[in-house]
């Protein structure tokens, strides 16, 4: 599927239900141009064609929305939208049932694409109340949806659409004005239903997408400089933006169908039991952090080489925290990595082990490492030099293994520990960092169940196992039950390394 009309669907959405300006103050007159004011602090331009006072009510004719961001450029007319004086200090804006935007972008391999949106809600309220400098906003709808089509794609029609449904949505928007424009948000919503379909090109390849999130909600809290460049996250950021942001939803389901020009299919399919999203931004650090629960997988078609491929996992995660401006004291890190409970049809341990002799347990992968290190060169910035990419950015002070697990097949290993590094040394490793000081613990079970039985299978060289024997005697001891072996590797100042207790020969 092309990118550009992710892109443009992706760019409207976020527009539209999360990162419009929010506007209040007491008067209609107030609100209409705090929506002009504020705007201008996301790069998105409001005008009228005309507006007249009616009784408690300003009216306010073609109102023109006009977005330039990142390369993307989104325009459209609202026919009537109303700013009605509530009478206790609240006012109560109307907009259409449905309206129509224009969007212009790039895809991909930077070909121009433009595409129709047309924004249709049902059930609306949309309530402004506080100050001209403290103002929230509170939105609910049965239902909001937004259709992309009428895609072209470097002057030539494509035949596919985009839609995006949302049904008991409820939202909060606070923003206090300042030096710096301070901004809080909720989002909940009951369902979400997405669906894309059509061609991609002339050729005979289609493609149909469709699924669904239940119970989502989310909330966020940022600054923005109320001076910044809309549009330009980096300039935001040197000026002082920042923004903490999660999301959450319960459970989804994906279904993907598609043929290519020969005419051959593939399907694919996915449910999950939720997940979660958090990100984190300021000019001095980067957060991340995904999760997802309970999902299976299962693929089919004339692509692949089986009637039908399954797969699964129990969890699955990435949490990172990166520093991101140049700093000559330590600054803390996280990366960490997960996948708990993993499992693939016997189709595919067919390919391997038709007999099934080895274990068919679910796999276990765990990364988790958090330290401290220098930055050296700022990596966010808008002109001038920026770090060497032939060189690392970063130099590391100490690394903490906080856990390290395989387990697959039978087998596993474990790991922990802690490390320093004297970067007054020389770089050795790769030539990165110096050698470090510091203990790391191990211990392994059933690798030697596990070669066996490989080797059985004809997958291993039957030298392997005399070989692994002789570096394990080496290395580690054995450990508290059959077939598992312990190390405690230390490594000394100077670089001697110890293996318990037990100097190593190399």
């Amino acid at each position: 599927m092309p990118f550009g009309l992710f892109k443009t669907t992706a760019f409207c959405a976020l527009m539209i239900f999360t990162t419009a300006p929010a506007f209040a103050d007491v008067t209609p007159e107030e609100v209409w141009q705090s929506w002009q004011d504020l705007g201008g602090v996301y790069g998105q331009t409001y005008s009228a064609g005309s507006q007249t006072r009616a009784g408690d009510s300003l009216i306010v004719k073609d109102m023109k929305i006009a977005v330039d961001q990142d390369g993307t450029k989104l325009s459209g007319t609202l026919p009537e939208v109303t700013f009605r004086d509530m009478g206790d200090g609240r006012v109560e804006v109307g907009m259409p049932a449905t309206y129509a935007l224009q969007m212009e972008t790039l895809n991909g391999v930077g070909k121009p694409v433009t595409n129709s949106i047309t924004v249709t809600q049902a059930g609306v309220s949309l309530i402004a109340s506080g100050t001209a400098q403290d103002v929230t906003h509170d939105f609910s709808a049965d239902t909001v949806g937004l259709r992309a089509a009428d895609v072209v794609v470097d002057s030539e029609p494509r035949d596919m659409a985009f839609d995006l449904t949302m049904s008991k949505l409820a939202m909060m928007y606070r923003m206090a004005a300042g030096d710096m424009v301070a901004t809080t948000s909720t989002f909940a919503a009951q369902r979400f239903d997405y669906k894309a379909a059509g061609k991609p090109d002339a050729g005979a390849g289609s493609f149909d997408v469709s699924g669904s999130m239940v119970n989502l909600a989310g909330a966020s809290a940022g600054a923005m400089p109320k001076g910044a460049i809309g549009g330009d996250m980096i300039a935001q950021l040197a000026q002082g933006m920042n923004t903490d942001a999660s999301f959450t939803y319960d459970s989804g389901n994906l279904t993907v169908a598609g043929t290519d020009e020969n005419s051959g299919k593939m399907n694919f399919a996915s449910t999950s039991q939720g997940g979660t999203v958090n990100v984190s931004v300021d000019k001095a650090r980067l957060a991340y952090g995904l999760t997802g629960r309970g999902v299976q997988m299962t693929a089919s078609g004339s692509s692949i080489p089986f009637p039908e491929l399954t797969a699964g996992y129990d969890t699955a995660g990435l949490t990172l925290l990166i520093p991101v401006a140049k700093s000559d004291e330590p600054r803390d890190f996280v990366i960490e990595t997960r996948l708990e409970g993993l499992t693939v049809s016997d189709m595919i341990w067919s390919m391997v082990d038709p007999g099934a002799t080895l274990p068919r347990d679910p796999a276990t992968l765990i990364m988790s490492l958090k330290g401290t290190a220098k930055v050296l060169a700022d990596l966010m910035v808008d002109d001038g030099p920026g770090p060497d990419m032939m060189e690392s950015p970063f130099q590391v002070e100490t690394l903490d293994i906080d856990a390290l697990q395989l387990t697959v097949a039978g087998a596993e290993l474990k790991g922990d520990g802690a490390l320093t590094f004297d970067n007054a040394q020389a770089p050795i490793l790769g030539g990165v960092a110096p050698m470090p000081v510091g203990k790391v613990n191990l211990s392994l079970t059933g690798a030697t169940g596990l070669l066996e039985k490989l080797v059985a299978l004809g997958l291993v060289d039957p030298q392997m196992t005399a070989m692994f024997g002789m570096f394990a005697g080496m290395l580690a001891k054995p450990g508290p039950t059959p077939d598992s072996l312990i190390a405690e590797v230390e490594i000394k100042e100077g670089g001697q390394i110890l293996s318990n207790g037990n100097p190593l020969p190399f």
